[in-house]
């Protein structure tokens, strides 16, 4: 490969890169049904024709923004677990845990409902399109993944059916409290709380007991 070659080549993953973000801030701010090869253009501030020559359909540019915004959620949960404390009280657990459904800094609980809220709309307006939906599939196994090595950390047993419970608590209480226009991260946390001693058995072996109160 010649050197003109290879600048060429690297100049054009640049570009593809440049149009993926732009797609996913589309997507971001203004909606799925919003993602269009001019908007994302726009975005981008690149021509329309290098946009087409990457992403050639409404499908494609779905497809695409999505699969960057559930990447960079899923990494972004990795990175925050890894950073977690080895040993979690119940309370620091499920903190965690609707942080990274969410997410969200759980410490910005009172300006969180208006993003948290995007969260989800973006995440249902994905479900509505078939094309998507093994996206959103992989995305929801990745996201009970991460919520059970939280429950690990607690010292608890976590099969993916019990951090889906789990992840359906944090779900249900958002969607409950967006809709009546409250902060939800609070009202999630304290449900979490509740939920995990009933939902999550503690393992018989342990390096640190858990405490007897926060036993079920």
């Amino acid at each position: 490969m010649t050197d003109t070659t290879l600048q060429r080549s690297t100049r054009s993953a640049h570009r593809r890169v440049a149009v993926v973000r732009a797609a996913a801030a589309v997507l971001r701010r203004r909606g799925i049904d919003a993602l269009t090869t001019r908007a994302v253009a726009e975005e981008a501030d690149l021509p329309e024709a290098t946009v087409r020559a990457f992403l050639p359909s409404r499908e494609r540019l779905r497809e695409a923004a999505l699969d960057y915004t559930l990447t960079g959620w899923v990494l972004g949960g990795e990175d925050f677990i890894r950073r977690l404390p080895r040993n979690l009280s119940l309370e620091q657990a499920a903190s965690a845990i609707v942080e990274v459904a969410t997410i969200h800094p759980a410490e910005q609980a009172d300006t969180s409902r208006a993003t948290i809220s995007g969260v989800y709309e973006r995440y249902i307006q994905s479900g509505r399109h078939p094309e998507l939906r093994p996206l959103v599939s992989r995305y929801n196994d990745e996201l009970a993944d991460l919520v059970g090595r939280i429950l690990a950390l607690n010292g608890r047993v976590s099969r993916p059916e019990i951090a889906q419970a789990v992840l359906a608590v944090v779900d249900g209480t958002v969607v409950y409290r967006l809709a009546a226009g409250e902060s939800p991260v609070p009202a999630a946390i304290a449900a979490v709380r509740l939920a995990i001693p009933l939902l999550c058995p503690v393992r018989t072996t342990m390096t640190s007991p858990v405490p007897e109160s926060e036993q079920p």
